[in-house]
């Protein structure tokens, strides 16, 4: 029996001791920690919303639309007039990637019905817009070159359209996109983004399932409703939205796409766009350039197969996506973490009041290189670059890309993990498992 299935994202407590595990489950282990990061129920506002930053629209329409995206993304997409869409929130994560296996744009996408007869049904595909230009400046060595630039996403996808009768155009002036999140979401919403299982590869790969055929239709009259601040028993919203549930995580809650100027619900509700990315952080949901170095991140350690977006082969870049997960290893995940200072700390064990406020840590860009040391006076060898940070919070929080053996070692006290700040000093990362990250396997049957 396959110790990566009975060890994978458990506690340092639960697993097998090492002897028990070869070279290929020790690098898969646990994802957990000490205690919980992730937003607490009793704790969750009822209802924020915020506009999400650094996001653009692109639509996709056309009578061959649907085949043309299921060439280049990494999910089945069905047609726009599917039911399905009706049953399983009315979105999907996904991502376009280089022919090389690494994420180019890291994409949402809506479907898209005509509102009038002159429109044509498709997709509206949310991204990045950033990309295009980081990829100038990518960390990877193969992409360091200036001749891999990334294109716009219009521009790589005029690439593959050929004959096929599909248009592509830039649709951001027409909608603000917006997050709307909180303990207040109706059930059938949060039931919708909590997967019905998971489903583990050998390389370390977990997938969610869920059992969509099995789900009543999603009200979308009353979760309209709801997410305007209207009365569903008035009639249907006066306003057009269009809207998602947002399954990356449970408690991402709705995206939503609204014209210009139009507010999800009252001014009291709304946050501020850090505040979105405060939320989204906590949750261990990366996003964008920041979190997601375009031509330079793998899906897997881009914690994709976790959050949805990979279900299919057959498209642009599969090949090295595809047998990473059969015969490969993942040795890297996306991870919240902490930030805190050195003088935090002593401040905090001196007792000072209010001493160890995050809030007071000025942290690195994304990128900048975490370091390692070990904490034990045994003798090792030099540990390896553990991994990078990525986007970060005033508030002291962040996600980092770690390596599985730097997290577990971290987590189990033997090894101290930390960057440096821009005043040269030191600021200690600890890292954190969301909650909502399997805890427990089934029991299956592999041959080594």
């Amino acid at each position: 029996m396959s110790m990566l299935a009975r060890s994978l994202l458990r506690s340092p407590r639960s697993c097998p001791t090492p002897r028990a595990l070869s070279a290929r489950h020790l690098q898969a282990l646990s994802l957990s920690s000490a205690r919980n990061y992730s937003s607490n129920a009793s704790t969750e506002p009822p209802r924020r919303c915020a506009r999400v930053p650094n996001r653009a629209l692109v639509a996709v329409t056309g009578s061959q639309a649907s085949t043309f995206l299921n060439g280049i993304i990494t999910v089945p997409i069905p047609t726009p007039e599917d039911d399905i869409w009706k049953i399983n929130g009315g979105g999907m994560y996904s991502a376009f990637l280089s022919a090389q296996g690494r994420i180019m744009y890291d994409i949402l996408i809506y479907p898209y019905t005509p509102r009038s007869p002159e429109e044509k049904s498709g997709y509206i595909v949310e991204y990045d817009p950033r990309a295009a230009s980081a990829g100038e400046t990518s960390t990877s060595a193969q992409q360091a070159s200036p001749k891999h630039p990334t294109p716009t996403i219009i521009s790589m996808m005029k690439r593959y359209i050929l004959r096929s009768k599909v248009r592509v155009r830039d649709v951001s002036e027409n909608w603000d996109i917006w997050a709307i999140w909180g303990s207040s979401l109706p059930q059938s919403v949060k039931d919708i983004a909590r997967p019905d299982d998971w489903k583990w590869g050998r390389s370390g790969a977990v997938e969610p399932i869920y059992h969509d055929a099995e789900r009543a239709p999603l009200n979308r009259v009353e979760t309209q409703s709801w997410l305007l601040g209207q009365d569903s028993q008035s009639g249907p919203p006066a306003t057009e939205a269009i809207w998602m549930v947002d399954r990356r995580a449970p408690g991402m809650g709705i995206r939503a796409l609204l014209p210009k100027g139009v507010k999800p619900t009252s001014s009291d509700n709304v946050a501020s766009s850090d505040e979105y990315t405060l939320h989204r952080i906590k949750l261990g949901v990366p996003e964008g350039v920041d979190d997601i170095p375009t031509q330079d991140s793998f899906p897997m350690d881009a914690n994709m197969d976790m959050m949805g977006g990979g279900e299919k082969g057959c498209y642009v870049g599969q090949e090295l996506t595809v047998r990473t997960y059969h015969t490969g290893v993942v040795r890297k995940r996306v991870v919240p973490v902490t930030l805190e200072s050195q003088s935090q700390e002593s401040s905090s064990s001196s007792g000072e009041a209010n001493s160890a406020d995050p809030s007071s840590v000025v942290t690195p860009p994304p990128q900048t290189a975490v370091q390692a040391s070990w904490l034990s006076e045994s003798p090792k060898p030099r540990p390896r670059a553990p991994g990078k940070l990525l986007s970060s919070t005033p508030d002291g929080y962040a996600l980092a890309l770690l390596r599985l053996e730097a997290l577990k070692a971290a987590e189990g006290g033997e090894m101290r993990l930390f960057v440096t700040g821009a005043d040269n000093q030191p600021i200690d990362i600890t890292p954190r498992r969301p909650d909502w990250w399997p805890s427990e396997t089934k029991e299956e049957e592999w041959t080594e």
